[in-house]
């Protein structure tokens, strides 16, 4: 709300209270024109200040130092004018004696006064600086200090990593020496090798006196004493019923033929373990002799089909001798049998190509050939 007051340098209506009224030229000045702060309008300037302060215009016309000894000249007559300076009249010389009459007492103390409140309102407002400096700097020190705690946390961590990775790091290379190790180390995969080679052949002399017969028709309540012994007769080989130590099929059993629920699909190996190895051999001759042998005129169940007598074989040969028949095939070599166990092939018939035995995979590659083995691998794997 406006107080009726105008200001004596912007001639502007002052609107509130925040103004300075002049002791010398009777005007009031807004804290603008007056070059004052608010912050020193409000923090510095008491009753007094405010009854002492002068605008500029009032202390620029008061003069600098005390001149009331200098005589004041009466007029023009009797002036020695020195060469150069100007001469001036009387009316000039009354106006600058009016104006250069020396300044009072009370005019320089209030001079005085002003200055030291212009001080100690500057010391004021240096010391409001210094405290609030010094607020900034301890709350940065606070900071700095909580950021120096966490740069050494994170350093620690940092430390704690590298020395984990180094551990690790030698750990990979202890392995990596071991493992190369164990892959250069052909000596102890030969003696593995070796191993599993004599446990197999010890597996397979137990099966010395065992036979297998594959190819006959599998029905449920089937009496299999019956079943080999007439076999062997269509053979030619007359089995007592002590020389059979027992029969058994083996295998997962399949499932029943749709059209004659007795009989199966695919029915499973035979397997006979004789009493005697003499009476094993000549199942197996005769066989060898009869190949080709039915079961017609045996009375056996289903229809008459070929029935086959072979050496049983431990699982590791079966499938050595399994893959030994498809190189064969595949590279034209004309014979592969087994004989007590023991798996053989030849090339051709003739005294120039020699018996050769497949003991161990090591052995296909040895005989056929590393690129032959590779080839039948990846047809299989494809």
């Amino acid at each position: 709300m406006s107080n009726g007051k105008m200001c004596g340098g912007c001639r502007r209506v002052i609107e509130d209270r925040r103004f300075l009224y002049c002791g010398g030229c009777k005007q009031f000045y807004d804290l603008n024109c007056a070059n004052v702060s608010e912050q020193r309008f409000y923090n510095t300037f008491t009753k007094e200040h405010r009854e002492a302060w002068r605008c500029v215009l009032c202390k620029s016309g008061q003069p600098k130092t005390d001149n009331t000894n200098t005589p004041v000249r009466a007029g023009a007559d009797g002036v020695t004018v020195q060469r150069g300076a100007s001469v001036r009249s009387p009316q000039q010389l009354d106006i600058m004696s009016i104006v250069e009459q020396p300044m009072s007492l009370n005019d320089t103390t209030h001079s005085m006064n002003i200055e030291v409140i212009d001080f100690q309102s500057f010391v004021m407002e240096m010391r409001a600086f210094r405290q609030e400096m010094r607020d900034e700097i301890r709350s940065n020190r606070s900071r700095i200090e909580r950021l120096s705690e966490t740069v050494l946390s994170l350093s620690d961590k940092v430390i704690e990593c590298e020395d984990r990775i180094v551990m690790m790091n030698e750990r990979i290379n202890s392995l990596e020496n071991r493992v190369s190790k164990v892959q250069t180390d052909t000596s102890l995969a030969a003696s593995v090798e070796q191993l599993k080679a004599e446990l197999n052949d010890r597996d397979q002399d137990l099966l010395l006196n065992d036979v297998e017969i594959s190819c006959i028709h599998e029905q449920k309540g089937e009496g299999l004493l019956h079943v080999v012994t007439v076999l062997a007769s269509k053979l030619g080989v007359n089995l007592a019923p002590q020389d059979i130590v027992s029969a058994t099929r083996v295998g997962r059993a399949p499932e029943p033929v749709e059209a004659e629920k007795s009989l199966v699909a695919r029915p499973r190996p035979i397997v006979v373990r004789l009493a005697r190895r003499v009476v094993r051999d000549q199942l197996l001759q005769a066989a060898r002799v009869r190949r080709g042998a039915t079961t017609e005129g045996t009375g056996l169940p289903g229809t008459s089909r070929r029935y086959y007598i072979n050496e049983r074989l431990t699982k590791a040969n079966r499938h050595l001798f399994r893959r030994t028949r498809e190189l064969c095939s595949r590279l034209n070599w004309r014979y592969v049998w087994t004989r007590d166990g023991r798996i053989f092939v030849r090339q051709y018939y003739g005294k120039d190509a020699p018996r050769l035995r497949i003991r161990t995979e090591a052995d296909l590659e040895r005989v056929f050939g590393r690129d032959a083995v590779s080839a039948a691998n990846n047809n299989v794997s494809a």
